[in-house]
């Protein structure tokens, strides 16, 4: 509890340096990193001005709002959280909300793909869900009945995570897919199909695109080229609507394979190069090392 105090502390202090209204990148300013994180809201929002300025995390969050309301704008998306709302902020989604009331009470979870990879599972458990895509719409009210199920596992996951049991977080793995899958659920049932705007469309075709060829296209005119639009207009919508522009995107796929082909292979280095689309394995290093400020084969021998 007390390290858990700490973090929410420095939490705060980091989003508290908002110069000049920018978009605080918490990567950069929150620097107390961690795999997967839960809390109650109302600790929270404790000692807070009950508002958080726009931001942005390479984690994914799900919170759940189980009594009292606020505004948050996520993405693309201004909505109110009232009671028995769920969310969902994909990763590198700017974030922003406020006008907390002093009684909402619920349940806020942040994770990224490096706690699925300690504890065993593909990335793909993660990665194939389509309520994490920053073009879904990122909230829904729940019934009461829904609102209970999904409540009773954020407080699984939570006294989970407070408990001594061995392999406690090999279940809260598998809690954390049971909920996601239990969203996705919900989010197909009740979401309007209709057609989304011609941007929203890109959005979602560039994802796919994506997801089929980063291992082999790097560049942002390859996906343009599909789209039938300019590199730079894709760039420029693209970072409007997740906090990322296209080329960022492709190198943050890039970088999630590569971080799971180490974790989970045995392929060597030349191997993985090959695999990710880089013909010189002397790039390939200096790519990875660019980003995660340490080398493919130390990255390796820090996860064995």
């Amino acid at each position: 509890m007390a390290d858990d105090t700490y973090r929410l502390s420095q939490f705060r202090k980091a989003l508290r340096y908002n110069t000049d209204g920018n978009v605080i990148d918490l990567d950069d300013r929150y620097t107390h990193k961690f795999n997967f994180q839960i809390h109650r809201f109302e600790d929270v929002l404790l000692d807070s001005r009950r508002s958080s300025p726009p931001h942005r995390w390479s984690y994914y969050r799900m919170g759940f709002i189980r009594e009292g309301e606020g505004e948050l704008v996520t993405g693309i998306y201004k909505f109110k959280a009232r009671k028995n709302t769920l969310v969902i902020i994909p990763s590198r989604v700017i974030n922003s909300s406020r006008n907390w009331t002093l009684d909402t009470k619920g349940y806020v979870m942040l994770f990224n793909i490096d706690f699925f990879l300690e504890n065993n599972f593909s990335h793909q458990f993660i990665q194939s869900k389509k309520i994490l895509s920053s073009s879904t719409q990122p909230y829904l009210h729940l019934t009461d009945l829904q609102a209970e199920e999904v409540e009773t596992i954020f407080e699984t996951i939570l006294l989970e995570k407070l408990a001594a049991h061995q392999n406690k977080y090999e279940r809260i793995a598998l809690k954390i897919i049971e909920l996601l899958i239990i969203s996705e659920r919900l989010f197909e049932k009740q979401l309007d199909v209709e057609t989304k705007p011609h941007s929203i469309d890109i959005l979602k075709r560039f994802i796919d695109l994506l997801d089929i060829h980063f291992s082999k296209e790097h560049s942002v005119k390859f996906y343009a080229e599909q789209l039938l639009v300019h590199p730079n207009h894709l760039n420029a919508l693209i970072k409007k609507h997740t906090g990322l522009s296209a080329k960022e995107s492709i190198q943050s796929r890039l970088l999630l394979e590569t971080k799971y082909l180490l974790h989970s292979t045995n392929l060597t280095i030349k191997q993985i190069s090959n695999q990710t689309g880089f013909s010189n394995p002397n790039y390939f290093t200096t790519f990875f090392t660019r980003f995660e400020n340490i080398s493919p084969g130390s990255y390796r021998s820090s996860i064995v």
